[in-house]
This record gives C-alpha cells, structure tokens and sequence, in this order.
C-alpha cells in the first residue's frame, strides 16, 4: 500500500460517520494483519496489537457470537489479558470490564475434546455480544480515535511496501 492510499485511508477516518467505517477497518487490518500475522503478539506493537483485537472482537461478535474469538484467544497464554490491560491503560474502564468477562481457560483438559464450555460461558458470551451490538457506534469511534492518534505511526507502513 503506497502512503497516498494510507493517506486515504486515514482522510476516510476523519470524515466518515462512525457506522460507515468498517471497510476502512477491513482495509486497515487486513493491511496490519499482512505486516504481524508471523509476529507473535507480544510483539506487535500496543497500537495495531490493539487496533487487530478490537476489530477481531466486535467483527467475531457481530458475526458469528464473540465466544468464539475468546476460544481462539486463549490459545495464545497472555494474549487476551494483553488486551484487557491495554484497554485499562487507557482509561477504558467499562469495555476492559465488558471485555474481561468473557476471559476463561476454553483450553482446559476438559473442554478441549468436546468443547462442552459451561452454560455460564455461553450466557457471558451473550451478553457481551449485546454490549457490542449496543455499543457498536462507541467502539467503531474508538478504533477511530486509536487510528487517528497514531497516524505517523500508520504512514510508516507504506514505507514497508505491504499488499493487501
């Protein structure tokens, strides 16, 4: 991606409503996800470790029920936690509380063979879901703002000559 279209990009996330912003998301993870998808996560930088895992969440949530991005995250030991702090950090009490709540060992013995998680889990899973969904226009400007407040961070990309 040439720094002209990241430019656009980022004029995109300026201008759009809040709503109309997931294909920037889609274009903009599916460019972070070409750049660390053979990184390990500890690795990736706090901006786009966040900016791929919040999108990952409420596209898993809006999709298909976000209990599945939960499986799938905690597979990698630490990760999930990794962004129940992140969000911490940065005074995002209530979505870090929100996000917590669906962090359980779906990797256990005992849920690994049938995948038999606790009812509990599934009905944690649902709300969060509703959460999302009631708060779909709040995390799209959220991603907005982190996209936004790193832009220089964004334009560096296009000197790694990445394709999307």
């Amino acid at each position: 991606m040439t720094a002209e279209q990241l430019n656009e990009l980022l004029y995109s996330y300026e201008e759009k409503a809040a709503i109309e912003l997931f294909e920037c998301d889609c274009t903009l993870f599916s460019l972070l996800y070409s750049k660390y998808k053979d990184t390990p996560y500890a690795d990736i930088p706090d901006t786009f470790f966040m900016f791929m895992e919040i999108d990952g969440w409420q596209g898993m949530s809006l999709r298909c029920g976000v209990w599945q991005y939960y499986e799938s995250g905690s597979y990698e030991n630490g990760k999930l936690e990794r962004v129940k702090a992140c969000l911490e950090a940065q005074g995002e009490k209530e979505m870090a509380d929100i996000f917590s709540i669906g962090i359980h060992d779906y990797t256990a013995p005992e849920y690994g063979q049938n995948f038999g998680y606790p009812q509990k889990w599934l009905e944690e899973a649902e709300n969060i879901d509703s959460w999302i969904y009631d708060n779909d226009e709040y995390i799209y400007n959220w991603k907005r703002r982190l996209v936004l407040s790193h832009k220089d961070e964004i334009l560096k990309l296009a000197e790694d000559k990445l394709s999307i």
